[in-house]
């Protein structure tokens, strides 16, 4: 199944460079809640269906609704990085700013330990580069699980995200896009399941997204 699901990849990406499409989907203005895509293992037929009506309904022009923007400083960005939680010790924070061709992307991160459980929670400002965001949120419309752990797209309250873990390494990662533009990213070793969203609630996932986009 992982080759079905590399598939899906690439076909949201062709929906990207507009092989496929013609009009924008509706949004979702759904209360706060935790919704998954569609498991790629269980119902290939149906994932692969959703890809071609995404590529229907969703041209490049119309997912790129806002021009890209210069990202904020990594030295700003750090301040959004959680504080240690009780019983939890914080290693120095790490930040940088890249740039490529005509965008820039500003990205923090910091580990946390507690005994041999570790977690690192990283920030990537993408500055509405379409060209980033575009294939992660169509990326989240699918699921796939297994006897070894899944890997799946969610939707937390309006943000969309993936989330993904092994159950013999205990291992496991939650991405969520906030606004269109940062990607919040939370790794985690030797951890249960529930974990990565308990460490989602330490976000000020709303302070992000009321970030000045000029």
């Amino acid at each position: 199944m992982k080759t079905i699901f590399k598939q899906l990849l690439i076909l949201s990406t062709l929906i990207v460079t507009g092989c496929v499409g013609s009009s924008p989907p509706e949004a979702n203005e759904s209360a706060p809640e935790v919704k998954e895509g569609i498991d790629v293992q269980k119902n290939p037929v149906a994932a692969i269906q959703k890809v071609i009506e995404l590529g229907k309904n969703t041209p490049p022009e119309a997912i790129a609704n806002r021009d890209p923007v210069e990202p904020i400083s990594f030295k700003e960005l750090l301040e959004y990085l959680p504080p240690a939680p009780r019983g939890w010790q914080a290693q120095e924070p790490e930040g940088e700013t890249n740039s490529f061709a005509n965008y820039s992307i500003s990205q923090v991160s910091r580990a946390y330990v507690r005994g041999n459980k570790k977690m690192q929670v990283s920030i990537f400002d993408w500055a509405f580069n379409s060209a980033l965001y575009t294939p992660f949120l169509l990326s989240t419309e699918f699921s796939q699980e297994s006897t070894a752990g899944y890997n799946k797209g969610i939707k937390i309250g309006d943000m969309p995200g993936r989330e993904e873990y092994t159950y013999d390494r205990q291992e496991g990662s939650l991405n969520l896009l906030v606004n269109s533009r940062f990607l919040v990213q939370i790794d985690g070793s030797n951890i249960e399941e529930e974990e990565l969203r308990e460490w989602w609630n330490l976000m000020d996932s709303q302070a992000l997204s009321k970030i000045n986009s000029k």
